[in-house]
């Protein structure tokens, strides 16, 4: 935390004269109440987006005065942090993944929301279930508004040519390891699976039984024989089954990995996110002449039944100059963003007309190669648990780089596993002591 808030300090004084978001000027006279929130300079342009805004105004009387911050994701991130590390009184925050919330709640940006949320007499934990999240202190400071669920998609022609049934759940990793062995024809340039060369497929098992990144003291438990009984998995099913690409041959070709997956007729099976649907249903970017289905994400076994999740939230600033508004427009986007977004929203069940908006539209683009329950089924209604696809904790995005940069030599012959599993122990280590 010390090299964070150093380095934040600094880009602090470089950027004050750039970039000011929470002013302390008081709204528009016409507007009786107002509510503050910041985006992306993009979001402006996003016809969805103003709807909704639009929407939320006529139907609570409350005007949404919206901060648009200029450059790319990246520099949002950085721009928002630095402005709630100042003491902005902008109101109403969106945290895309939960890496990136889990630093902005642990430097103190947000005021918890247990007890204004539930005197409104909503039940968050009833609503949302696993997906509130709740930290160590028992509060939430944030409500999630949309979630990323992971499932399989297929090549439903390879499956026909190889004369194979399509994948059903619920299912193992061993059974779809099986499967992607009657599918892998190399003579054809086939394999039966494709995960590519990143995180968290390297350690997916171990991700799914749910095996904490750190200890109970904070530092690193990459250590844990979970993880490397995962890592070793992953290895063996790319380097000696052969059943997928190495990660050695991936990095030769210098694969852009979603045109991998898409390109051509080769890859059988590939675990990925229900954000994948965009570019299956993608004609125009990326042509095929195969149809897709859907699967739901194999299991570590008995005690590993766990989906991954990536959620959004949304929070109120600590510092907020309109708490009241603040807390009507964020039950209102937690509630209702994802409808106009075309997103899933993070509801621990829902309706059958939740489901015919969350996935309408995607079986519609789809063109009949999937249906509304076919996704529903096989992303939300799997019977799964639901863990998070990300490290979430001190120092993540160092960990998460670290691991991945480790991992990889691994998998390329590089190093051994008991170095790497060293290395990532030791250099996670001393970014989680920088980090406090």
């Amino acid at each position: 935390m010390k090299r964070i808030l150093a380095v934040l300090a600094v880009l602090m004084m470089l950027t004050a004269t750039a970039f000011a978001m929470g002013s302390s000027e008081e709204p528009a006279s016409e507007y009786d109440r107002v509510v503050t929130t910041t985006v992306t300079a993009t979001y402006l342009n996003e016809t969805w987006f103003n709807t909704m805004n639009a929407d939320f105004e006529a139907e609570t009387g409350i005007h949404v005065d919206v901060i648009p911050v200029p450059g790319d994701e990246d520099e949002y991130k950085a721009k928002i942090n630095i402005d709630l590390m100042a003491g902005s009184d902008v109101d109403v925050v969106e945290t895309l993944g939960p890496k990136d919330y889990s630093r902005q709640v642990t430097a103190g940006f947000f005021m918890p929301l247990n007890d204004v949320v539930e005197e409104t007499g909503l039940d968050p934990y009833a609503l949302y279930g696993a997906n509130l999240p709740v930290e160590d202190d028992g509060n939430y400071y944030a409500l999630p508004f949309k979630q990323e669920m992971y499932c399989v998609f297929y090549n439903k022609a390879i499956f026909d040519e190889a004369g194979v049934p399509y994948p059903e759940g619920p299912w193992t990793w061993d059974e779809y390891v099986e499967t992607a062995q009657k599918l892998t024809d190399k003579s054809k340039g086939v394999y039966g699976s494709f995960m590519n060369a990143d995180l968290p497929w390297m350690y997916m098992p171990a991700q799914q039984l749910a095996i904490p990144f750190y200890k109970a003291d904070g530092s690193c438990n990459f250590d844990d024989p979970a993880f490397r009984e995962a890592a070793e998995w992953f290895k063996y099913i790319s380097n000696e089954l052969c059943v997928q690409p190495s990660v050695a041959e991936l990095d030769a070709e210098a694969a852009n990995w979603n045109y991998y997956a898409l390109e051509g007729y080769r890859l059988a099976m590939f675990p990925q996110g229900n954000w994948f649907t965009r570019l299956l249903n993608s004609q125009e970017d990326y042509p095929k002449d195969w149809n897709y289905g859907v699967a739901p994400l194999p299991s570590a076994g008995e005690n590993g039944n766990n989906n991954l999740v990536s959620l959004g939230y949304v929070a109120i600033n600590k510092n907020a100059a309109h708490p009241e508004e603040a807390l009507e427009y964020c039950l209102w986007i937690a509630e209702n963003q994802w409808k106009y977004e075309g997103g899933i929203p993070a509801f621990a069940t829902m309706t059958e007309e939740q489901q015919q908006l969350a996935f309408g539209s995607i079986a519609e683009a789809s063109h009949g190669q999937v249906t509304v329950d076919d996704l529903y089924q096989n992303l939300i209604n799997t019977g799964l648990g639901a863990v998070s696809s990300d490290i979430v904790g001190t120092a993540a995005a160092e960990y998460y780089k670290i691991v991945k940069e480790e991992l990889s030599s691994y998998n390329m012959d590089l190093q051994d596993l008991d170095t790497a599993i060293s290395k990532i122990v030791d250099r996670v280590n001393e970014a989680i002591e920088s980090a406090e």
